[in-house]
């Protein structure tokens, strides 16, 4: 054999540098970047975000960052169980309002751990619910939970009771 180099065909460099120049991008602007942040701009006019490759933001624009590394994040989870206790009959209806009295549950993280968020899900039956709390726990200092409750319960039923109806009440705990 000859010590010739076969010179590729106009389509195979231009595919080659592509490649070259897609994943050198990708190394020097990912999101998150190297060090795991994660860079945007904020439009100072209409507030508007927008999440960046790189730190350069256009003029008008401030430049921001934060690190998603928080360290170990848990949800943890209680149940919210809202109790009917009185169901009254409609008039000239085979229907009955129950009702039952205002609920509070907290979710706890556990030692060592502080709550960056939390919330409540969709309840079991559909049964609409008025939540006058959605706060972390507690209302000052260090949040080591998340707190939710009801001004009470309120649903239509077929008979003269009516199942209890739970709501998944959501604590996201973080380590350090």
């Amino acid at each position: 054999m000859s010590g010739h180099f076969r010179v590729p065909s106009p389509a195979m460099a231009v595919a080659l540098i592509a490649l070259l120049l897609a994943a050198g991008g990708l190394a020097v602007a990912a999101i998150p970047d190297s060090k795991g942040a994660i860079h945007a701009c904020y439009a100072k006019d209409s507030g508007a975000l927008r999440v960046v490759k790189g730190k350069k933001c256009a003029g008008g624009e401030k430049s921001l960052s934060w690190n998603q590394g928080i360290g170990q994040v848990t949800v943890r989870t209680a149940k919210l169980v809202q109790h009917y206790t009185k169901c009254t009959p409609f008039p000239m209806t085979s229907t009955y309002n129950c009702s039952g009295p205002a609920t509070t549950v907290t979710v706890h993280c556990k030692p060592g751990e502080r709550a960056t968020g939390g919330g409540y899900g969709k309840n079991s039956d559909g049964a609409p619910q008025s939540f006058t709390e959605n706060r972390p726990s507690p209302a000052s200092g260090t949040p080591t939970g998340w707190t939710a409750s009801t001004g009470g319960a309120y649903a239509i039923s077929s008979g003269p009771s009516h199942p209890d109806t739970v709501t998944p009440v959501y604590a996201v705990c973080a380590k350090g």
